[in-house]
């Protein structure tokens, strides 16, 4: 039984440490006694269960398979973390379709990471060897002192969440009972305690809860009082009614809160797209450094000679394009651990989205993309759209689209004549030309890559280009298409990246960019194109802003009726916006400065910042997530509009 207590704790204090040192670079000696303890009393229900039988070898077979399969769990949990920079915990629903979609990802991350990954295999293949045939079943005594370690490693580690910093935004305490973030789980608990939160959580559900701090939140309404002459996007919602009549807890704090937001202003973007067809444009892996005068200039003149905006980030949440689209057309953050909101929760109420909201105004409206309508179950949730036309690969549009890999000009030349010729019209593009693998797997690229014969780039680089032309060659048949029949003027394009292109490392990114994309923020940094031709100006937008905040601008560019309180992204246009990115541990970039979560550092664009605002800030953040995840959850808008 000593045997068997030591080799697990041993083998799994080394995994937590391992781990952190691979996904964090470091360790906090603050949470070693912490990492140890719950390795400790791992170890000891592990040692519990695995010597449970007299038969000797049946342990020593069971111990093998044991760590054998933990081993691979934390390995496949470090190649999720590589790609998604999170943990999928319980659910790995989109690690395994990582592995059969896009498993050329996944076997690069692998290749990146062998080194590290050969080092988490250490203790198997030493247990596999070396470990006894034959292993000791617990007596009565050495079970009641397994116990009685359990016991200990339990309460002080009960002790730490409850009593030290409990007051911090991201406490042990707070982490355990007030949030869900699992990258933060993970760094202060482990994986094995961080797992164990999920599976209880799942099990018996979870309710995010929100501290409001009076003495660093403005009081919005009084702010609205002072500013009575400006005209606000905002609805008629009796909120006082509401929140006296309702019976649900949960869905009376989601009242009280929205009730409490100050509504964005009309600005003088305000209905200046009104009535004009719109298309929208959701790219796949678009960044800038895709933008080139000689290479892609349809791209490079819609930006130039669009609506510029310098500062859009598209950060990458754990579900990747799913939480990028997501994010993008429901104006809310996704949810992040146990469910995914593109697939879980897009049958909710929302009036505003633009397929529902223009429809309404009379547009026709149509979707496609040049990939299985099965994938994300995007078919199914169009569907409950009313899309005018829907096309997917092999649905309406012929293109290989094998491993992610279809031609946005192949798609683009079967559809447009769809809707071309309609008196008002709604159309969504998802596309896939720059998805990778960035190689001579990828035969979009390859069919263009001979135009970057004379440039000085890396391989990979080049293929995310050449992939890209591809992109930029639909676009042109798009505006020469509206040109041809008139409708360019009468028509906004809007383009806006799902993700940075995670296939590309940091110093391939950094040989094209104008900004160095080093650190986690700047390498987040998407792009977002709004165009029209009869644009009397260039605008160049300086504010900070992400995906989210993409619908409510274009409603009120569009001149669209909406309450701007009851949705998480704000108008970028509004003057009473200052702007701000999430990413998906909670850390936060406005124009005062970033705070990174994980580090809790906040690095200042401006001098004298006191620490109250950074609290302020990151209260703001908490309460944008949770209450994003209680309206999903909950359904939030049939109780504003059924």
């Amino acid at each position: 039984m000593k045997k068997a207590l030591g080799i697990y704790l041993l083998f799994l204090f080394y995994l937590e440490i391992t781990l952190h040192i691979i996904c964090f670079n470091k360790i906090n000696i603050d949470n070693l006694l912490i990492l140890f303890l719950i390795s400790l009393s791992s170890a000891v229900i592990f040692t519990l269960l695995t010597t449970l039988l007299k038969n000797e070898r049946i342990n020593s077979i069971g111990m093998k398979i044991f760590c054998i399969i933990v081993d691979i769990i934390f390995c496949a949990e470090v190649i999720y973390f590589k790609i998604y920079e999170s943990f999928f915990s319980i659910n790995g629903l989109f690690f395994m379709n990582a592995v059969k979609d896009g498993y050329d990802k996944v076997l690069l991350t692998i290749i990146q990471n062998i080194i590290p990954i050969t080092i988490l295999l250490i203790p198997s293949i030493i247990i596999l060897l070396k470990l006894p045939k034959k292993i000791d079943h617990w007596n009565k005594t050495e079970g009641i002192v397994l116990l009685i370690l359990l016991t200990l490693g339990l309460s002080y580690t009960s002790f730490s969440v409850l009593h030290i910093n409990k007051e911090n935004d991201y406490s042990l305490y707070n982490l355990v009972f007030k949030v869900n973030m699992p990258v933060l789980n993970v760094k202060n608990f482990g994986l094995i305690a961080s797992s164990t939160i999920s599976i209880q959580r799942k099990v018996f559900g979870f309710k995010a809860i929100r501290d409001q701090k009076e003495d660093i939140l403005m009081n919005k309404k009084t702010s609205l009082a002072n500013t009575i002459k400006i005209k606000y996007n905002e609805e008629n919602i009796d909120f006082a009614n509401l929140i006296d009549k309702e019976k649900s807890q949960t869905i009376k704090e989601l009242h009280e809160y929205f009730s409490n937001q100050l509504p964005t202003d009309q600005n003088s973007f305000t209905g200046i797209f009104e009535n004009k067809n719109v298309i929208l444009i959701l790219a796949e892996s678009f960044d800038e450094i895709a933008i080139d005068k000689n290479l892609t200039p349809t791209l490079y003149k819609l930006k130039n000679e669009g609506i510029k905006f310098n500062n859009y980030f598209s950060p990458k949440y754990p579900a990747s394009t799913a939480d990028g689209e997501y994010m993008l057309e429901w104006a809310t953050l996704p949810i992040i651990g146990e469910n995914y909101s593109l697939i879980d929760m897009v049958y909710n109420t929302n009036p505003y989205i633009l397929p529902r909201s223009l429809k309404n105004k009379g547009y026709k409206t149509y979707v496609y993309h040049n990939y299985s309508g099965n994938y994300n179950r995007r078919k199914k949730y169009f569907s409950t759209l009313n899309f005018d036309g829907m096309k997917y690969c092999g649905e309406g549009i012929t293109t290989q689209c094998d491993h992610f890999h279809g031609s946005d000009m192949d798609m683009m030349d079967q559809t447009i004549d769809d809707y071309l010729n309609q008196n008002k019209f709604f159309t969504y593009y998802i596309t896939l030309s720059g998805h990778g693998s960035y190689d001579h797997t990828n035969y979009v690229a390859a069919k263009h890559l001979h135009k970057l014969d004379h440039y000085q780039y890396p391989s990979q680089l080049k293929y995310y280009i050449a992939a890209n032309i591809d992109f930029d060659l639909a676009m042109n048949k798009l505006v020469k298409k509206l040109e041809e029949s008139g409708k360019l003027n009468d028509t906004i394009i809007i383009i806006s990246s799902d993700h940075s292109p995670y296939y590309l490392t940091n110093q391939q990114i950094n040989m094209v960019s104008s900004i160095d994309r080093t650190n986690n923020f700047d390498r987040n940094r998407g792009s977002l194109i709004i165009y029209n031709s009869a644009l009397k100006e260039n605008y160049n937008i300086d504010k900070y802003a992400m995906n989210i905040d993409v619908l409510p601008t274009l409603l009120n560019m569009l001149n669209i009726k909406y309450d701007s309180r009851i949705i998480i992204g704000k108008d970028i246009m509004a003057t009473n916006n200052d702007g701000i990115v999430i990413f998906p541990d909670r850390s936060w970039i406005n124009n005062i400065g970033s705070y990174n979560n994980k580090t809790a550092k906040f690095i200042p664009f401006q001098e004298n910042i006191d620490e109250k605002y950074i609290s302020k800030i990151n209260q703001e953040v908490n309460d944008k997530y949770q209450i994003s995840v209680n309206m999903q959850y909950n359904d939030y808008y049939k109780y504003i509009f059924n």
